[in-house]
Formats: C-alpha cells, structure tokens, sequence
C-alpha cells in the first residue's frame, strides 16, 4: 500500500522569525509525499492488519517548467551553488551551508537510520531531472502490536479502518470494480 500525502511549502513570511529555513520561497510550492509500505493479518486478531513502512519518495507536485520547480530543485538539489531563483543573487555562505548542513542531532538520526532501518537513498541526492528524492528501508518500520489497522467494516464497495493512533480512515471502490 501506498499512502499519498499533499503538502504546501509556504512563502516565507516575517511572522516565522528570522531564522526561517524558508526565506528563499516567494509563491507556494506544491509537494507530494509518498510512503510506501505493506499490511499482512495480525497473528492474533482477525480483524487486524499489522502495517510495515519499508520506504517512499517525496517529488515536486508543480510543472517541470514553472518557477516553482526551479526553486524546488534549488532547495533540495545537490548543488546550490549558483544564483537563486527567487532571489536573483548567489546566496550568501551562511544561506547555503544553512540549506546543507546538518545539526549534530541531525547527523545522529541519520546514523540511527542506517544502522537500525538499514535506510538508504536519503542522501544520494535529488534527480534533477524530476525533482524526485526517494529511501528505503531494508527493515521496515513498525510490524505486529506496534503499527496497524482495524478493520471496522468491509464489503464489496467500502472499507473503514481505525489506526493504531485512532484515525478513522474510510475507502470506497470506484470505477470498473464498483458494484
């Protein structure tokens, strides 16, 4: 399963501080934020579905010729170097090494990953091509007891779901397979 989150980067705006990490942004940028998982029964409960998230990408959600995604590919691209799109002048050192690096705790949660998830793909960078970034876990995230469903309620047009958190999450079949 594959869950699709939409998200909006925002302008900057005063009212974030100045040590907003969003200066660079002068119209919103649309995002599309993919996880990617699968659901297996729970061994010991026959309406549940225990939830493995083994990985995802997240991508520009604006066209490959607007602005947006120029200042998309300056933000998340390998090399930021040259002029900035929104701004129209190189960013200072502090800009660019603020774009890049990463605190000590940051660095720490990196290391975490890799050793404990066997993450990977996170820091070979963004293809400039599609402004796509994706990772992947080779021990999934989350499993019996810990990440799951419920299944409230299935037939043959519609499901209900509670998580594990308490979201109610509702479905229904659309197209060719509608009954």
């Amino acid at each position: 399963y594959n869950i699709v989150t939409a998200f909006t980067i925002e302008p900057y705006s005063p009212q974030f501080g100045p040590d907003s990490p969003n200066k660079l942004v002068m119209s919103p940028i649309r995002g599309i934020l993919t996880t990617e998982g699968f659901a297996l029964p729970d061994p010991n409960k026959p309406d549940r579905l225990s939830v493995w998230f083994s990985g995802g990408k997240i991508e520009c959600g604006e066209p490959k010729d607007s602005h947006e995604f120029e200042v998309w590919k300056y933000i998340f691209g390998s090399c930021n170097a040259g002029a900035s799109p929104s701004i129209g002048r190189r960013p200072s050192q502090s800009e660019r090494l603020l774009s890049k690096r990463r605190t000590f705790r940051e660095g720490a949660f990196v290391l975490a990953a890799k050793l404990m998830l066997g993450a990977s793909g996170f820091n070979d960078g963004m293809d400039e091509n599609t402004g796509e970034m994706k990772y992947s876990f080779s021990r999934p995230i989350g499993g019996h007891g810990k990440t799951y469903v419920d299944i409230l309620h299935l037939d043959d047009n519609v499901r209900v779901m509670r998580g594990h958190a308490g979201t109610i999450y509702a479905f229904s079949r659309i197209g060719e397979g509608a009954t």
